[in-house]
């Protein structure tokens, strides 16, 4: 089974992807926010959600994948400001470390 959820005006898609009853994945579709794009401190802290939630966190952009783990990964994909990217957890806490995630990417101040 499978459910959406999103707001009008965040320019957010999320799908939580579940399987014999468990959390497996969830994915969301969301706009970079910091005026600055993806930076050293933004990268940092998706790693540091990646290690937090103990899940596999995934960036996207027009075909060009990160895995968030690796901070020189996110930040070759040279992310800017307004941005569309997809992000995608796997794992036990896939749900939390996507919110974190999308918190730390659509905020328009510096984690």
């Amino acid at each position: 089974a499978a459910a959406g959820a999103g707001g009008a005006g965040s320019g957010r898609r999320a799908e939580i992807l579940l399987a014999g009853g468990q959390m497996s994945a969830a994915r969301a579709t969301l706009r970079v926010g910091n005026d600055r794009g993806v930076h050293g401190r933004v990268a940092t802290r998706l790693a540091e959600i990646a290690m937090e939630h103990n899940a596999s966190l995934r960036i996207d952009r027009d075909g060009e994948q990160a895995d968030c783990a690796s901070i020189l990964e996110v930040l070759a994909l040279a992310l800017a400001c307004g941005d569309t990217v997809h992000l995608e957890a796997a794992g036990e806490q896939a749900e939390a470390a996507l919110a974190a995630a999308h918190l730390v990417l659509t905020r328009r101040d510096d984690p």
